[in-house]
C-alpha cells in the first residue's frame, strides 16, 4: 500500500471519531499526477449532493504532461459508496454535528482510494492541550536518548 498524501492538520485540529474507505472517480491524467504526489488534501472535506458523495477543495495538479484532457485541478470529484454507506455517513454527521474529512489518499490493489473521517472541530482550549503533550514528549524522548 503506498500513501500518496496524508492531512497532517486533521489530527491537530479535529477528534477523529472513525474511519472509513473510500473509492473515487478520476481521468487518466489526474491518476499520473496523483502518482507524482501533486495532491493537496489539507482542506478537503466530503459533502452530499442528491444522495451522492462529493469530496471538496482536494487540489490535484495538472499532469505536466497531458494536454487538453487535464481537467480542473479543484473540481468536485464523485466518491465510491454504497448507498447504505453514504446514508449511515451523512446521518452520523447531521447528528452529531461532525465533519467529514480527507485523511489521506493512497494506494489499494492498484486503485486510489481515500481514507475519510467522522471529525468533531476541537476548541481552542483542546489545541494548546495537545500542544502540551507533544511538547512533554518531546522532553521525556530527549531525555531518554540522553542515557
Amino acid at each position: 500500500m503506498k500513501i500518496f498524501a496524508t492531512n497532517k492538520k486533521a489530527h491537530f485540529l479535529y477528534f477523529i471519531i472513525e474511519k472509513i474507505e473510500a473509492g473515487i472517480i478520476l481521468s487518466g491524467t489526474e491518476v499520473k499526477s496523483i502518482i507524482k504526489n501533486n495532491l493537496n488534501i489539507s482542506d478537503a472535506f466530503v459533502i452530499n449532493k442528491k444522495n451522492e458523495a462529493y469530496v471538496i477543495n482536494m487540489h490535484i495538479a495538472p499532469y505536466d504532461h497531458g494536454n487538453i484532457h487535464n481537467l480542473e485541478p479543484l473540481r468536485n470529484r464523485k466518491l465510491l459508496l454504497h448507498k447504505k454507506e453514504i446514508n449511515k455517513l451523512f446521518f452520523e454527521a447531521k447528528k452529531n454535528k461532525l465533519a467529514i474529512i480527507v485523511l489521506s489518499v493512497y494506494a489499494k490493489n492498484n486503485k486510489i482510494k481515500l481514507e475519510l473521517a467522522l471529525a468533531k472541530s476541537k476548541k481552542i482550549y483542546d489545541k494548546r492541550q495537545t500542544i502540551k503533550e507533544r511538547d512533554l514528549k518531546r522532553e521525556i524522548n530527549k531525555k531518554f536518548k540522553a542515557y
